[in-house]
């Protein structure tokens, strides 16, 4: 208990209190404590078979329908309810008629932030949301964040009716009005899911488990474009309590470490948010959202512009359901539609298209795995031609092909907002790749491209080399998996050396080996913007390590490098790249520059 909460109750000590309070022993028997001027006398100790007494006033209080076996506030010296944690995923056992209970244990955090129950206590009482007992209890009472918890769990354990008058109440109130709309959002987003039939849908054979809603609430962040959690706002209010406490009260070295580290970021990012009116992401994953379901959702996000991010993956959505979806899309503020894994097909798309040439809140759009192949893109980078919001794009898992790369190079040369493209496993070949870099040549905005998973080659790699130089604003490269060989990386080690913007550059699970190291080693070593590379499984030996750690003395700029299950430790020609040699100069790179990381997971040379 902290000293300026026992001088609290040291000041005030008419707090009203129950005078007989039920506790739930670990037995599962109720003792009674008895309450005198907030000072909890000892426990009477009766024998364990003895049955305890309970009086006339207990079995009212114990029948009565706001009570539970759990601990109710009474005095500040009892302990508080446990937290309520913020469930992640939603149990599909529970009925429509409880979903008032998954809301508020999704707000809970929010509300335990910002309520003033003091101010609420009488109108809650009137409308019999919280009972006599427990107005008694809260009345008054210093800790206001133990109050709202307790009301918390009183709403959790109550009925619909009684969530329904919080509401009101909440909506009654000029100051929380904007967290009564996120009560309805996820009230409303529940109801879409339990008491709207999906008629002419055979089962899924989804598991339960794989079935879930979601929520993520907090503030939007007007520096970074996105959401902040909750949670991370009051790590950042907990951070600024323990600095200006260690700097009045001078306190120990701990905290004073604790105002200088690393932390400090969480204080700039909550510089930038805006706390006057919460927002809300919203999950929905495994259930259909098709018909007039689907209806519904659109009808939902035209409604609440609190709604900032919507994901709708495997819902099972064909194409004329996204168009239904869409409609609600212009005069809506979402900011990521994530439709991964539906049917959108090309139908979808030209429906979707459509919505997006009037869009102006969409910067993220998902549309991996959905059937959409050239036909569609060309509808989809069409509308997207002249768009002045879109930021990231993802086509991944999509029959893209060479054909769709035209309409993808053409919307590069001409959109100025785009700033990350994913293609990874879009079937595109080396001739695609050339189409695709001449748009990545122009563009002004992109800085990431995932190309993972395509086979372009060497020869894709010639292409790509044409088109990249140092106007390119390209910052993020992905060629995991893209069959380069060693042959290819006399090409790439011309770009690295001359092209010095690039800073993340992958080239894992290709056959690069200790040749194509070689290769590359040079140019690394000369390259002063490249900080993070990614090498696994290029089946590299010592051999190419000794060459890879030569470069890393050299360039203190790499900090980040990934060797994983290559075959190091393994063999090796070079008598100077013995496993034991190498472990030595480890240390001694790792020592001479401290942000450096090497990642060797999966190597003989990491287990010895």
């Amino acid at each position: 208990m902290s000293q300026a909460y026992q001088s609290s109750r040291a000041r005030d000590s008419n707090v009203p209190t129950a005078h007989v309070v039920p506790v739930q022993k670990e037995n599962g028997t109720i003792s009674k404590q008895l309450v005198n001027n907030n000072n909890i006398q000892n426990e009477i100790q009766k024998p364990d078979d003895e049955k305890p007494l309970i009086n006339e006033f207990d079995t009212i209080m114990l029948g009565s329908p706001y009570s539970s076996s759990k601990i109710k506030i009474v005095t500040p010296d009892l302990n508080p309810r446990r937290t309520i944690g913020r469930s992640r995923k939603m149990s599909v056992d529970v009925s429509s008629s409880d979903s008032h209970r998954l809301v508020i244990q999704n707000a809970s955090e929010l509300l335990c932030q910002t309520l003033d129950p003091t101010i609420l206590l009488d109108e809650l009482s009137e409308k019999q949301v919280v009972s006599a007992i427990d107005y008694q209890a809260f009345k008054g009472h210093p800790d206001r964040r133990l109050v709202c918890e307790s009301l918390m769990q009183s709403l959790m354990e109550g009925t619909l009716s009684q969530f329904t008058s919080f509401c009101d109440v909440l909506k009654s109130k000029l100051t929380y009005e904007d967290i009564a709309v996120i009560l309805d959002v996820m009230k409303e987003t529940y109801d879409i899911i339990f008491n709207i039939p999906v008629t002419g849908v055979c089962s899924t054979g989804i598991p339960d488990e794989d079935k879930s809603i979601t929520f993520e609430i907090g503030y939007f962040n007007n520096q970074l474009g996105k959401l902040k959690p909750l949670v991370q706002l009051e790590k950042a209010r907990d951070y600024k309590r323990y600095s200006r406490d260690s700097m009045l009260l001078k306190r120990s070295s701990r905290i004073s470490y604790m105002s200088s580290s690393s932390d400090t970021t969480l204080i700039d990012e909550v510089a930038g948010l805006d706390l006057s009116v919460p927002m809300i992401n919203i999950s929905i994953s495994g259930y259909s959202l098709r018909g007039s379901r689907a209806k519904a959702v659109a009808t939902l996000i035209e409604k609440y512009d609190c709604i900032l991010e919507l994901h709708v993956g495997k819902t099972q959505m064909h194409g004329a359901d996204i168009g239904t979806l869409a409609v609600g899309l212009p005069k809506s503020n979402i900011s990521v539609l994530d439709l991964r894994l539906n049917s959108v097909g090309n139908d979808g798309a030209k429906l979707l298209s459509c919505f997006l040439q009037k869009n102006a809140s969409i910067k993220n759009l998902n549309l991996s795995s959905t059937g959409v192949d050239s036909d569609g893109f060309k509808n989809i980078c069409e509308a997207l031609k002249h768009s002045t919001c879109i930021n990231e794009l993802d086509f991944s898992f999509l029959e893209v092909a060479d054909s769709g790369c035209i309409a993808i190079g053409n919307m590069l040369k001409q959109n100025r907002s785009l700033t990350k493209l994913r293609l990874r496993s879009a079937n595109i070949s080396w001739i695609g790749c050339g189409i695709l870099f001449e748009g990545v040549q122009q563009s002004k905005t992109l800085i990431e491209l995932d190309m993972s998973r395509n086979f372009i080659g060497d020869d894709g790699i010639e292409m790509m080399c044409r088109h990249l130089n140092d106007k390119t604003s390209l910052l993020e490269l992905n060629l995991e998996n893209c069959g380069i060989t060693a042959s290819g990386c006399s090409l790439l080690a011309d770009v690295i050396q001359s092209y010095k913007t690039i800073k993340n550059l992958d080239l894992s699970s290709n056959f690069i080996a200790d040749s194509g190291i070689s290769k590359l080693a040079a140019s690394l070593e000369r390259n002063k913007s490249i900080k993070t590379l990614g090498l696994n499984m290029c089946g590299i030996t010592n051999d190419g390590f000794s060459k890879l750690l030569d470069v890393l003395e050299c360039n203190p700029t790499i900090t980040l490098m990934k060797l994983c299950y290559n075959r190091l430790g393994r063999e090796f020609t070079n008598p100077a790249a013995a496993s034991d040699d190498l472990r030595y100069r480890v240390r001694i790179v790792t020592s001479s520059n401290p942000k450096l990381k090497l990642l060797l997971w999966g190597n003989a040379f990491d287990d010895a």
